[in-house]
């Protein structure tokens, strides 16, 4: 605008030194003084708007600020009240230059607010006004329930330390979260539309139509939907566990959606798997977790011995202050298990914390091979030892003689 203005000015200069100066001529009544009260009203006009935007801009800058406390609680608020700033610095300086206008034209004899005063004029405000109200309340809704998740999700307890939420609620309370979000959305755009004057009836029959069609036409998102919904209120799996869904998906729950499961395998990749395809889920770190061992040893090992090194393995993993705080229980001895071809299986187990079975397995199995190295028990390997009985011996000792 101030670069049209620029290239135009001199002809608004022109025409009010022309007015002026027929007004001055012709001796117009009260002319000369209309002029200077509308230039002295223009003036003001004119600097209080621009003292007005420059406060609003300056405002914007400083931007919005909260205690350390109120951060506490509500981490992002600032950032997303920050959000809204620059959005409302653009409205609030619209609004200035828009009444700014109005007022010049007023000064000038041209009753500009009268046209408020008018049928169209007065549904244009209050169609204007009722827009503006409706996305004010949606926001500040939103912005209430997103702080309320917020808080509850990063509460605090008296102490000071941070309060452990559930795995469901840190799954089913974003979720809902998008729930509320789409509801408002829809909400408000269909209030909008009805003010601006668009007949809705219309839109929400076909949208009902829509929907049927729509259904018909793609059970399976239906059947996903449905699926996850109740997946989620049995609190079948939860955000951060490591599930099997069946069909070799096997990996760490990222994220749910109300029509899928993403997960990540060792690898890195990540599986999207919709929940109509979820036929069984294994979920391994509800709770707590076993890391199972079958301990294989040679058959002339005695079972008993061999028990009493793999308890003596797990007390001390237990008594290490790294490990400790990850085994929840003493060794668990199922017994010997099973018999091999070459090997007597004895199956124990160890019950972890939920994703440390893993890292406190290897960490076992380093240290069940040192310890069977110590007290020289001996596994099972490829090229085996044949221990052979004393006429075996004798047999091939006089044969080699021979």
């Amino acid at each position: 605008m101030r670069q049209r203005l620029a290239d135009t000015w001199h002809i608004l200069a022109i025409i009010y030194l022309v007015g002026t100066f027929g007004t001055y001529v012709l001796r117009i009544e009260s002319g000369f003084a209309f002029v200077m009260r509308a230039t002295l009203l223009s003036l003001v006009v004119i600097v209080a708007a621009g003292i007005i935007v420059r406060a609003v801009k300056r405002l914007s800058q400083r931007g919005f600020a909260i205690g350390e406390d109120m951060k506490t609680r509500f981490p992002t608020l600032e950032h997303r009240a920050n959000r809204y700033l620059p959005v409302l610095t653009i409205v609030a300086s619209a609004i200035v230059y828009f009444f700014m206008v109005l007022a010049l034209l007023q000064a000038w004899g041209i009753d500009a607010f009268a046209w408020f005063s008018s049928t169209f004029g007065r549904k244009i405000a209050g169609g204007a006004v009722s827009i503006v109200a409706v996305l004010v309340v949606a926001l500040l809704l939103w912005e209430l329930f997103g702080s309320a998740v917020e808080r509850y999700l990063n509460g605090v307890g008296h102490d000071g330390r941070p309060i452990a939420r559930s795995a469901r609620t840190r799954t089913l309370l974003p979720l809902l979260r998008t729930t509320v979000f789409i509801l408002l959305a829809t909400i408000v755009t269909f209030i909008v539309l009805s003010e601006l004057g668009v007949d809705i009836a219309p839109l929400l029959a076909g949208a009902g139509v829509a929907g049927i069609a729509i259904g018909f036409g793609s059970q399976a998102l239906v059947k996903d939907v449905i699926t996850g919904l109740f997946i989620l209120l049995e609190d079948t799996l939860a955000v951060g566990e490591v599930v099997d869904v069946g069909k070799g998906h096997v990996g760490t729950v990222e994220a749910i959606s109300i029509r899928a499961i993403k997960l990540r395998d060792v690898e890195g990749t990540v599986h999207t798997v919709p929940f109509s395809e979820v036929s069984t889920v294994r979920n391994m770190t509800r709770d707590y977790s076993y890391f199972v061992a079958d301990v294989g040893v040679v058959y002339r090992e005695d079972p008993d011995r061999v028990i009493a090194v793999l308890r003596e393995v797990a007390e001390d993993l237990r008594r290490d202050p790294t490990w400790a705080p990850f085994a929840m229980a003493p060794l668990d001895v199922v017994g010997v298990d099973k018999f091999t071809d070459s090997a007597m299986v004895i199956r124990v187990r160890l019950k972890t914390v939920p994703l440390k079975q893993w890292p406190l397995g290897r960490e076992f199995n380093r240290r069940m091979k040192k310890a069977f190295d110590q007290h020289g028990i001996e596994m099972p390997a490829a090229n085996q030892t044949r221990y052979l009985e004393d006429h075996e011996v004798e047999t091939r000792s006089a044969a080699a003689r021979a």
